[in-house]
């Protein structure tokens, strides 16, 4: 018995020692400051962006990545328990890149759950996936990404999708934007299969889809699979502005890609759209594909219907006429395709909506799908591409220019950090919205500075109306400006509702606004405006609106704006711009420059 026990104290000691020389060799090495180790702890510096204590070994873990790094490499080497649930399956990355690195192997281990979803999900390459911006809501205007990873299955319906988010059920949208904008929510990553992200965004938000597929080679692919699987259950604190979606798609990326430097193309904030950007620039994006959103779709049907198709189709979708009562009506075959593929197409629409049971969807449309397959292979719809969002301006603004006012002309500097207005080119971005935040502009004349706008809060969704499609326009603003006589400044908030008529390249707009201005006149009153938006090709665009504001105090004011600009890339643009205002004093501004983008 002395002998069996002074074995099991000397086994120990020559495996505590074994465990001391590795952390040694870590130290020596210097791994705790290497760039991969960071990248695993989400970690820009000493600290880690990971909230959940879950996710660390050390006590000090997020505050000491070389505690972190320590513990790891303790508990690889000296846990005996090495199935599912243990440390060693939980962390296939870390053990992966320390094994590498050491030199050594920690142990086969049992890790069967692992395994077995690599298996499920196959991986072999991963694509980005940027569905665009959601036409009426305000959280969803920047757009969203999320990554895919795609198996050797040719279709990618089935391809696990690798999303992160922020977890609430809030249906208050102040208390959502408070709370998304000052870290009030956790975030999560998610996997799930890619044809429900597709069911969410593109068929029920009626949002177009762009899919980027990247350059990574299978093991990148694989060192991307381990991270993910360590990162399951895991939160961390979800900000709108820079700890976002596509902030943590970066992370995942630069795992993959040690080289690619994303997070360095951003300061302050990430903006979806400039995640893809910055995959681009960084090498990153092999191939490119669209789908069209539902409403894409259709609204493509519709420019190939005449009226009395277009009829057709609600009736057929409705259930008021049957798909067998085609053949007795007018048109030609291309027509009669075209009806039944539109009226299937808003079948599927109106039930993901919630305006029909899965009863009635499944009998409409396997009848309409029944009758359609029966008039033989015809012509394609063409439904053309969007501008791709990679060929948008650039999200941040630093404007400069000349204006001719009535009674001074300064010289205007202007800053805004995000992110489009509706005077500004389209390409790339979602026609007829507008989100602007902290939008400042300086007047400089003869040595002396004037703020001449502070906008806190500017959203816009002007959405025409179609055959298939009903949608109200919106917009709303809140801020400093001196549109309000003789060229003082005023506070105003203002909202407003109506309609829209055109297309995504040429419509018009009328809209109520309920106004409320406080500063040197404080008022209330409610206005109506009229305008229309102008896309002309080469990246020129042109805005005409013009309206009248009734006050309570039995005043009134019109004014007008006529604007111009052309975009000649990514990174700027030259405009011109006319206010003329009428509220007992006749008043007109003159404004020109040129907006820069980064």
């Amino acid at each position: 018995m002395p002998i069996l026990f002074l074995l099991c104290v000397l086994s120990l000691s020559i495996w505590s020692a074994t465990t001391d020389e590795l952390i040694t060799q870590a130290r020596w090495l210097k791994l705790s400051e290497c760039r991969y180790w960071h990248l695993l702890m989400h970690a820009p510096k000493h600290e880690s962006e990971i909230d959940d204590d879950a996710f660390f070994l050390a006590q000090d873990g997020k505050y000491n990545v070389a505690s972190e790094l320590e513990a790891t490499v303790l508990h690889f080497n000296e846990d005996t328990n090495q199935s599912d649930e243990s440390l060693f399956c939980r962390f296939p990355a870390r053990r992966a890149w320390l094994e590498r690195e050491l030199n050594v192997s920690f142990g086969a281990g049992e890790c069967h759950t692992y395994n077995a979803l690599v298996e499920k999900m196959d991986p072999q390459k991963v694509t980005l996936v940027f569905p665009t911006a959601h036409i009426n809501s305000p959280a969803s205007m920047f757009g969203h990404t999320f990554l895919r990873i795609d198996s050797s299955m040719q279709s990618k319906l089935m391809s696990y999708a690798i999303n992160y988010a922020a977890q609430t059920d809030e249906t208050n949208g102040v208390t959502f934007a408070y709370k998304g904008l000052f870290g009030g929510y956790y975030g999560f990553y998610s996997m799930l299969p890619y044809y429900e992200k597709l069911k969410e965004y593109r068929d029920s938000e009626s949002r177009d889809v762009w899919e980027y597929d990247l350059n990574l080679t299978h093991d990148e692919v694989m060192a991307m699979v381990r991270h993910i699987w360590e990162l399951q259950r895991i939160n961390s604190w979800y900000f709108f502005f820079d700890e976002n979606c596509s902030y943590h798609m970066l992370w995942l990326t630069e795992i993959a890609r040690p080289s690619a430097h994303l997070r360095d193309h951003f300061t302050y904030y990430v903006a979806p759209l400039e995640t893809v950007r910055a995959m681009e620039e960084e090498g990153l994006v092999s191939t490119k594909q669209f789908r069209p959103s539902k409403r894409t779709k259709l609204l493509a049907y519709e420019k190939q219907l005449t009226g009395e198709s277009v009829k057709m189709v609600k009736l057929l979708a409705s259930g008021e006429m049957q798909p067998q009562d085609m053949a007795a009506t007018d048109g030609s075959d291309t027509q009669h395709r075209y009806v039944l593929e539109a009226a299937a197409e808003l079948v599927e629409h109106d039930y993901i909506g919630g305006k029909l049971t899965k009863e009635v969807y499944a009998k409409h449309y396997h009848e309409l799908l029944r009758q359609r397959s029966m008039l033989g292979q015809g012509e394609a719809l063409e439904i053309a591409e969007k501008s791709n969002p990679d060929t948008a301006h650039h999200a941040a603004r630093i404007s400069v220019g000349k204006g001719w006012f009535d009674k001074r002309s300064p010289l205007l500097i202007g800053w805004r950090p995000v992110f489009h207005d509706l005077y500004e080119d389209d390409t790339g971005h979602l026609s007829g919205a507008q989100i602007e935040f902290l939008d400042v502009q300086a007047g400089v004349e003869d040595d002396k500075f004037s703020l001449e706008k502070l906008t806190l809060l500017s959203l816009a969704s002007i959405t025409p109306v179609s055959h298939f499609f009903k949608p109200f326009s919106w917009r709303m603003k809140s801020g400093w400006d001196r549109d309000y006589g003789n060229d003082n400044l005023s506070f105003v908030t203002r909202v407003g509702a109506g309609a829209s008529i055109g297309d995504d390249k040429l419509f018009g707009y009328l809209l109520t606004e309920p106004e409320v201005r406080l500063g040197f006149n404080p008022d209330v009153g409610v206005g109506l405006s009229i305008g229309g938006s102008m896309s002309w090709g080469n990246r020129m665009k042109s805005l005409i609106e013009a309206g009248k504001i009734i006050y309570i105090d039995a005043s009134s004011r019109e004014h007008a704006t006529i604007s111009h600009q052309w975009q000649w890339g990514p990174s700027g643009n030259v405009f011109g711009r006319w206010d003329i205002a009428d509220q007992e004093i006749y008043e007109s501004r003159i404004s020109a420059g040129i907006n820069l983008y980064f």
